[in-house]
């Protein structure tokens, strides 16, 4: 299954889900990482972590090992 982490710079995914059972799911959800929403890649360090993230009009700094939990079309 593909997740947030996977994404290339510029590339957009619609979230079709969270992985609850992640330590860091409840504060991915808090930051409006939610089923149905559009996400796009904004950028990476030159070890991909952190990642930043595009959503709903704000960027959103996570681990990379965090983004894992949010799975994507």
């Amino acid at each position: 299954m593909k997740t947030a982490a996977d994404l290339d710079i510029g590339e957009k995914a619609l979230i079709s889900g969270i992985d609850t059972c992640h330590p860091a799911s409840k504060r991915i959800i808090e930051y409006g990482f939610t089923p149905g929403q559009t996400i796009e890649l904004t950028s990476y360090t030159i070890f991909k972590d952190p990642i930043t993230f595009s959503l709903r009009g704000s960027i959103i700094a996570l681990r990379r090992k965090d983004a894992q939990c949010i799975r994507i079309n």
